[in-house]
């Protein structure tokens, strides 16, 4: 029978006995995980109690497109990779946008293990069917976007696709990348697990046709589809001004970090300086789309030689979460200079969100005496963006005060005190969101797998966004405490949790993209009939699979806690909350997860 939305096959690398083969994969898998992320879990889970550690070679690294992946349907090109995280030492995921999903699909694959750690440096290259893996000694210690252009140049080859580490990652920083020159899978330190297997770089291409069940119906469904996303209110907003047009509003509702989240509001004049407002005024060039996207919402910016730049910068520029943990974080408000920060973590390879964070703890550990204002020729201090530029280097090499840093903020808070002030959940520092401003997301917080996570989007209700077919609706009470907002985060991460399988963009959802959409989108690439419940059922299972891997590796209740941060008042501001409420909620969300009373998964329909 054909096989329509996957190829149904996967690419095994063991680098440790040079080998690679390829496995078939029962079509029961996909109706249990869908893909992508749900994939990812799956193999993760089979193969978990092999696994001894996050940096040891039997940790598995699986890159896995959807079933919607294809350069027709908007918004899919993404790729999920999915390991045992470095910085939590639990489940572990990063999402990148990047054409790569689309030449790994052409090439032949659902999806590409690594497993084991190679003798010497090298690269994997997958095409149509065939890999090998090659020698990447000339390729270590290159920068990202270097190493891409120095594999096209060398493999005579301008359309292949590739994902590699930077410095960071072959110097084992814990919250390191894996990224090219469109796309970066920043969280819970995958850069590390490769630069730990000896793995520079994956370099794909694919030249065999993607095939849908009813590919006239899809096509027609798609024209009118991206027109509706491209044209909605949110998606022009994205498209004029990024994900860093919330950073004003953020301000406003105390949803922004400042100065180490401790302040829930900055000086308005000073924010208004990183907006995406002004950057679309400024430095931008031109509104970036990853491939077959109608929103465009990245950003291409230009930037003059100056203090920052030595000559002219013209590359992808920062987003909500860069600007808000260097901007408003740090007390920064040069524009300019975080877009300096986010090109120099982009190439380095390293995490903006745990970067910003471990910078944003250090200053205030120097600021309450726990280590000296003046180290190795920096002054920690806030505002200070020379300190921030020269810290980003010595992060990524592990250089000095850098390879305390490169740990993360717990571990740097259990050297040298501040567990107070240290914010992350789980070992995964906080993204640019407060729990003090929307309760749903301070519940997300705890209950996500891989740690402090914002991608579950609980918020969005808040936000004015319904969910008709979960019977979401927009909503204005952001600090009820009521029951009902267990059961929105519970829906909101489980729909989270589909689109990370399908794999598809979550500023889609933004846009307009509906639950709906998703079944039509699936019925005409796959064939097969979905249904809404069947898609939560299918969110929840992954869900629970995530949830069993961190439970084997001791995350019980104790575990789902806030930082105490974020249990504290704003220091300057009196009409946000604190979220004492998770507390009460968390035993209601284990009842309606299915878990025990200590957060333990009782059954696993896998």
């Amino acid at each position: 029978m054909a096989l329509f939305g996957w190829v149904g096959k996967v690419l095994y690398i063991d680098l440790s006995n040079d080998k690679v083969w390829i496995e078939n994969v029962d079509p029961e898998i996909y109706d249990k995980v869908l893909g992508g992320e749900g994939f990812a879990a799956y193999v993760i889970y089979k193969r978990l109690r092999e696994i001894k550690g996050p940096l040891n070679p039997s940790n598995v690294l699986v890159f896995a497109s959807g079933p919607l992946t294809s350069d027709l349907i908007p918004q899919s090109g993404r790729v999920s990779v999915g390991f045992i995280s470095p910085l939590t030492g639990i489940w572990g995921s990063a999402h990148i946008g990047t054409r790569f999903a689309y030449e790994m699909k052409r090439a032949g694959f659902d999806a590409i293990v690594v497993l084991g750690r190679a003798e010497r440096h090298v690269y994997v290259y997958v095409k149509d069917d065939i890999a090998d893996i090659r020698d990447a000694s000339k390729y270590w210690g290159l920068d990202i976007i270097e190493t891409v252009h120095a594999l096209r140049r060398d493999l005579n080859d301008q359309s292949i696709r590739v994902l590699a580490i930077g410095p960071a990652g072959e110097h084992l920083v814990k919250f390191s990348t894996i990224a090219n020159e469109e796309g970066i899978g920043g969280r819970a330190g995958g850069g590390a697990v490769m630069g730990s297997k000896n793995l520079k770089a994956i370099v794909v291409k694919g030249t065999k046709p993607i095939e849908f069940a009813y590919p006239e119906e899809l096509r027609k469904y798609v024209r009118d589809l991206n027109a509706r996303l491209g044209s909605s209110a949110r998606g022009v907003s994205l498209r004029k001004f990024g994900s860093a047009g919330s950073v004003g509003i953020y301000n406003e509702i105390g949803n922004i970090p400042v100065r180490n989240f401790a302040w829930g509001r900055w000086d308005d004049n000073e924010v208004f300086k990183i907006t995406g407002e002004t950057m679309a005024k400024t430095i931008l060039e031109r509104p970036y789309p990853c491939t077959t996207c109608p929103v465009a919402c990245k950003r291409f910016v230009r930037v003059k030689p100056g203090k920052w730049f030595d000559k002219e910068f013209r590359g992808l520029g920062p987003e909500y979460e860069t600007i808000s943990l260097f901007g408003t974080n740090l007390l920064l408000s040069d524009l300019e200079a975080i877009a300096r920060m986010n090109e120099d973590c982009d190439r380095l390879g390293l995490d903006t969100i745990s970067t910003g964070n471990v910078i944003g703890f250090i200053f205030e550990a120097a600021e309450r005496g726990l280590i000296s204002k003046e180290i190795e020729g920096l002054r920690l201090e806030w505002g200070n963006a020379d300190t921030v530029i020269k810290l980003i280097r010595k992060i990524a090499y592990r250089e000095g005060i850098g390879d305390l840093l490169a740990e993360g903020v717990r571990r740097v808070s259990e050297k040298i005190g501040g567990q107070d002030f240290a914010v992350h959940v789980k070992g995964l520092e906080m993204p640019a969101h407060d729990g003090r401003a929307f309760f749903a997301h301070a519940l997300s917080f705890v209950t996500i797998n891989r740690g402090a996570d914002h991608l579950g989007w609980p918020h969005m209700p808040w936000r004015g966004i319904a969910v008709p077919e979960l019977g979401i609706d927009a909503r204005n009470d952001r600090y009820s405490e009521s029951e009902e907002v267990v059961d929105i985060v519970i829906k909101m991460q489980n729909l989270m949790t589909i689109y990370d399988s399908l794999v598809m963009c979550k500023y889609a959802f933004t846009a307009g993209l509906t639950v709906t959409d998703i079944v039509n989108l699936l019925k005409y690439t796959t064939g097969k009939e979905y249904t809404v419940n069947k898609l939560m059922e299918m969110g929840d299972r992954i869900w629970k699979i995530e949830r069993w891997i961190d439970n084997q590796l001791g995350v019980t209740n104790k575990d789902d806690k806030l930082p105490r941060r974020m249990l504290t008042p704003h220091a300057n501001r009196n009409d946000t909350k604190v979220p004492y409420i998770v507390e009460k909620w968390l035993p209601i969300y284990y009842r309606k997860r299915g878990l025990t009373e200590d957060g333990i998964v009782k059954e696993l329909d896998v």
